[in-house]
């Protein structure tokens, strides 16, 4: 049965669909299939994204509770290390400041979550960016620089400052992910956008990186969950090869390594 175009551009929009069809020269069904590879490759990102926001909210919530010697310490430095004078500063015009963005995002999520209110429900609750925002320059001062133990591991040379430039564009990379935004294009000069999927290589590079960082084994943990090479080599098939009879002889082989990697 074939796809109904009208019915696929009133669901998913034109507005939406327009940097496939820039890409694919107009090409409606190669269009189609460019999106479809774009919502593969998002999905087999999910799992991996997750398991580093799992990991290093863990190892943040285990390092500051021995920090503060204390299991609530979310709830209870609401009005400590969260409101300290530091985050208190003036702009560029004068402007009185306040960063207590650590505070409001506990207290968003006390009101959120069921009663009774404890430390697990709150971590769970708490989004990506309040845990990346433990590495920025104010919040790793007044904490004396505890967040960066949580890395036995960390390369020569790698320091706060590069940690937190890493963290920031899987968390950036992670919300165009989570809010079903397109990963295989690049914005040109021109404001004309390309078929691209460096940052994606790059993103994947800094997961396998962060799994280092804890002395993790990247293979062992994803296994089986790790499909982000397949879904980039079939992203690019279709952009180079579809439609044709390459592009399924190429689908093909891609399908067999694949399996042949994970069950080996």
């Amino acid at each position: 049965m074939s796809v109904d175009i009208d019915i696929i551009r009133k669901y998913i929009s034109d507005a939406r669909l327009q940097n496939y069809l820039d890409v694919s020269q107009n090409n409606y069904p190669k269009a189609l299939k460019l999106y479809q590879a774009n919502v593969r490759l998002s999905q087999s990102f999910y799992p991996l994204l997750s398991l580093v926001e799992v990991i290093l909210r863990n190892a943040l919530n285990e390092e500051l509770s021995r920090h503060f010697n204390d299991a609530d310490w979310l709830l209870n430095q609401v009005n400590g290390f969260m409101m300290d004078n530091a985050l208190i500063y003036r702009d560029r015009t004068g402007k009185i400041k306040e960063n207590f963005f650590l505070k409001s995002s506990v207290e968003k999520s006390m009101k959120n979550v069921p009663k009774p209110i404890s430390q697990g429900k709150i971590i769970a609750d708490l989004n990506f960016g309040f845990w990346t925002a433990l590495f920025n320059v104010t919040h790793s001062r007044i904490l004396k620089g505890v967040p960066m133990r949580i890395f036995v591991n960390l390369p020569q040379g790698f320091n706060r400052k590069k940690v937190c430039e890493i963290l920031d564009k899987v968390r950036d990379f992670r919300n165009r992910v989570y809010h079903n935004e397109p990963i295989i294009f690049k914005m040109k000069d021109d404001g004309t956008v390309e078929f691209n999927l460096n940052k994606a290589e790059s993103i994947y590079g800094y997961i396998k990186e962060f799994f280092s960082w804890f002395d993790l084994d990247f293979n062992l943990w994803t296994k089986r969950i790790d499909h982000v090479m397949y879904e980039i080599e079939n992203a690019k098939c279709v952009m180079n090869n579809y439609p044709g009879k390459k592009y399924y002889m190429k689908r093909l082989y891609f399908d067999l390594i694949h399996f042949k990697d994970i069950h080996s």
